[in-house]
């Protein structure tokens, strides 16, 4: 991976639009082809990528499309930094073949617990690989850019709290958390990131 300016590291406080404009400027300069966009749940991943599609048309795929399939959840598996998602299929499917014209991918349903749909998307200036996990090693270094997002621990179960209601936020702390900040910590996620942003 390239860091963005001369192997300096970008850090960012945002709390609106606004204060992503030096990213924004870095990726207008750069346009890098690929963007990995990692961090913590409820830091505003989401709402970075879609900021990035409405100015750069830029293709998003999120890794919770790729949650486990049945027969690979095991104990051994969960255990594992990284293992809640199928990291095996979002590597075949999407990041062996950032190059080629399109993608075309399975959507996996938590309704289902399957994969429900499949879509295609047509290669663009910008590719973000978006959600926890994007920066998993299984995928080596595949990203021009590297984002990892977090927040305050408060602010974090604010927003969870708002978004998904009380019952998620119990499983978000017993479960989501936990795995995320396990899988960042084995990995050291953060200190690899081009950019920083702390929302």
């Amino acid at each position: 991976m390239t860091a963005p300016t001369n192997g300096s590291r970008l850090e960012l406080r945002a709390a609106g639009e606004e204060d992503f404009a030096p990213l924004i400027g870095l990726i207008g300069e750069r346009r890098p082809a690929v963007m990995a966009l990692d961090g913590f749940c409820a830091s505003g991943k989401t709402t970075l990528a879609d900021l990035l599609t409405r100015r750069y048309g830029a293709r998003v795929i999120h890794t919770d499309d790729f949650y486990l399939p049945r027969e690979l959840r095991s104990d051994e598996r969960y255990a594992e930094p990284g293992g809640t998602i199928h990291y095996e299929r979002l590597k075949a499917e999407v990041i062996d073949r950032l190059t080629e014209p399109s993608l075309t991918y399975g959507v996996f349903s938590h309704e289902i617990m399957d994969i429900a749909r499949t879509v295609t998307l047509p290669r663009g200036p910008l590719t973000v690989i978006e959600g926890a996990y994007a920066c998993h090693p299984y995928f080596g270094d595949y990203a021009d850019l590297v984002c990892f997002m977090e927040t305050d621990p408060d602010e974090q179960r604010r927003r969870i709290l708002a978004r998904n209601g009380p019952e998620r936020l119990k499983l978000f702390e017993s479960r989501w958390i936990p795995y995320e900040r396990k899988y960042e910590a084995a990995f050291h996620i953060k200190e690899k990131a081009h950019v920083l942003i702390q929302t």
